[in-house]
């Protein structure tokens, strides 16, 4: 069967249970209104400017489908809020996806749409357990890297700059873990102990709380400059460091460069180190990234660590041209890197379900840029 229509079977499947579930089982709230309710529960809260982004195309001449000409990004304010019973919340619930659920009906939408987060839900669980103080910085059961860094890690700082360090030790922190090393290492660094940490998969068990801490999210593509900031201050280096380091960043998964024998050949012309895709701590990425003055590679999470770079850090992405979002090229703008990509000549249009696919990179191409770019 065509994977497409699978997929469109499955989300109407989907819809069909939500809406059934909205009508006898749980209210989502939209945004707008999910901050409305918790107007009178601000800890904190930080308003950025709207930020002008340029035009961007490929170096190959290809426009950007989300850049053909400069264009502003607006934020929402970003804000923590500290929820207690009052006269309108009688309870408090952290759902299995990390989601907030309020007086049993109630689900909060902070973090890019609900879909069936808290949902989609078994509704009888055995056991029930109540804490003084919860901190859900999460509500949804996915996360890649990029998202664990970006929005789980980020609002962690944000609740921290709000409440204090001390927040670490009298809460706990309830979301769906990961239970990855990066996540294990960044958690630490921010001095949340282990025994903190509340795994909401457990489906046996619903999780209370008498005081839960949440916060919002901004655009999936476009996150929270202040936050963006947040995360450097925190983790970068406090010495001072030069970069020097040329970077090429390999991938064994899916979005390699299916010529990368031939781009190879060109990087070593420029003497570039080859990063290959293996496990690194945490300290370890964030000191490379720190010392690198070019990072060049196909698109993919090990981009995130830009945050880790000095103004000024040159980077050339590459994509398939099915698949060309825009997270990096924004977060360039925001930090100061100069960035660049390249696209390759495929015609596909531009689709979500083409994520996965590999590109091939022009290398004379490649070799002109690293040449204007090296100069």
């Amino acid at each position: 069967m065509n994977p497409k229509l699978i997929d469109q079977l499955k989300l109407l499947l989907k819809q069909s249970l939500l809406a059934t579930s909205r009508r006898v089982w749980r209210t989502p709230l939209d945004r707008r209104t999910s901050i409305k309710l918790l107007n009178n529960n601000i800890v904190y809260k930080q308003q950025h400017e709207p930020v002008i982004l340029p035009a961007l195309a490929s170096v190959n001449g290809v426009g950007s489908r989300y850049f053909p000409t400069a264009r502003p990004v607006s934020f929402d304010p970003d804000y923590v809020w500290k929820i207690g019973a009052n006269k309108q919340i009688d309870s408090i619930t952290i759902c299995t996806s990390g989601n907030t659920l309020l007086n049993n009906k109630l689900l909060l939408d902070l973090d890019f749409r609900i879909s069936g987060a808290g949902i989609l839900e078994w509704p009888y669980k055995p056991h029930q357990i109540t804490y003084p103080l919860v901190v859900a910085p999460w509500s949804h059961l996915w996360c890649s890297y990029y998202d664990y860094v970006i929005f789980v890690l980020a609002k962690l700082c944000r609740i921290e700059e709000a409440l204090g360090k001390g927040v670490w030790q009298e809460a706990k922190i309830c979301y769906p873990l990961r239970h990855t090393r990066f996540e294990r290492e960044f958690l630490a660094k921010l001095g949340i102990p282990e025994s903190s940490l509340i795994d909401t998969r457990d489906r046996d068990t619903s999780y209370h709380a008498e005081c839960v801490v949440v916060g919002n999210n901004q655009d999936w593509y476009f996150p929270s400059p202040y936050d963006l900031n947040l995360l450097r201050s925190r983790f970068c280096p406090q010495e001072k460091i030069k970069p020097y380091r040329k970077l090429y960043l390999s991938r064994k998964g899916r979005r390699k460069a299916i010529n990368e024998a031939q781009v190879l050949e060109v990087l070593q012309e420029f003497d570039f180190e080859i990063v290959e895709e293996i496990d690194r701590t945490v300290d370890e990425q964030i000191q490379l990234f720190a010392e690198a003055a070019v990072i060049v590679g196909p698109h993919g999470a090990a981009f995130t660590n830009l945050l880790w770079c000095q103004p000024g850090t040159k980077v050339m992405e590459f994509f398939y041209a099915g698949y060309t979002p825009p997270f990096y090229y924004y977060i360039c703008q925001i930090l100061g890197l100069e960035y660049s990509c390249t696209i390759d000549d495929s015609d596909a249009a531009e689709d979500w379900s083409l994520i996965g696919m590999d590109m091939t990179v022009d290398t004379n191409i490649l070799r002109k840029e690293l040449q204007k770019m090296l100069g």
